[in-house]
């Protein structure tokens, strides 16, 4: 079950390549959370940035699980 979710393909292009667009997404709207915070611009709490960079390493990790997976299984 678990390989052929990793060899699935969506609009044309496999799970891990989607999964690579969001964790590439979750990083910028991370870093643009932190350079917010950092400036003062607005008034977002320290707190959402760290919670974007959990989400951004859980979306990561789930990528490199299914590129390792597409090469091993």
């Amino acid at each position: 079950m678990v390989t052929s979710f990793i060899h699935s393909m969506i609009l044309g292009l496999p799970v891990a390549a989607w999964f690579g667009m969001a964790t590439f997404l979750c990083l910028v709207t991370t870093a643009i959370l932190g350079i917010l915070v950092l400036k003062g611009r607005y008034n977002i709490p320290f707190g959402w940035h760290m919670r974007m960079a959990a989400v951004t390493i859980g979306f990561a990790v789930v990528h490199l699980v299914l590129v390792i997976g597409q090469y091993y299984f």
